[in-house]
Formats: structure tokens, sequence, C-alpha cells
């Protein structure tokens, strides 16, 4: 293809050119893939669970408390109450 863009003519060059840009962004392109079962109940959860972040924020909130204490013991209540709600929410499901 190189070969024959070069040999060609100074005017028919840039059209060429262009018209092998547009072959191999066209054919290099490709659509969605596939839904497969496990992809499909992957984004059927919705999050997770928010048992990890009630301990994430846990951690978090405990250095927290000795910087600020208000917004420490904000963030300590927030993550009990995620990780209550994730030994629920597992509870549940089984």
């Amino acid at each position: 293809m190189v070969d024959i863009i070069n040999s060609a003519g100074p005017d028919v060059r840039p059209g060429l050119r262009q018209y092998a840009i547009d072959l191999l962004r066209d054919g290099t392109e490709i659509g969605d893939p596939p839904v497969t079962a496990a992809s499909a109940a992957a984004a059927d959860r919705r999050g997770g669970n928010p048992l990890g972040m009630g301990l994430l924020l846990g951690l978090f909130s405990l250095p927290m408390m000795l910087l600020f204490l208000p917004v420490g013991l904000t963030l300590l209540a927030i993550a009990l109450v995620l990780s209550v709600w994730g030994v629920v929410a597992m509870a549940v499901r089984r």
C-alpha cells in the first residue's frame, strides 16, 4: 500500500493517504464485546457489600478522632451503620 501511495502522482497522493488511514481506522475499530453471563451478573450487582466500606471508613475515622473529634465520631457512626447493614445484607442473601 505504501508503494502504491508513493508511486502515485502528487495530486492523488493526499487522497490515497486519507483513504488508507480510513481503511485502517475502520478495520481496527470493534463494536461492543458480547455480553457473557458472568459480566451480566456483575452488572446486576449494585455497588457491592457495604461491610467493606464500613471497615475502611472505620479505619479512617480513628485518626480523624484525634484530629477533630466531631468529624471522627460522625465517620465512626457512619462506619458502624454501614457495617451492620453489610452483615444484615449477607445474612439476607443466604
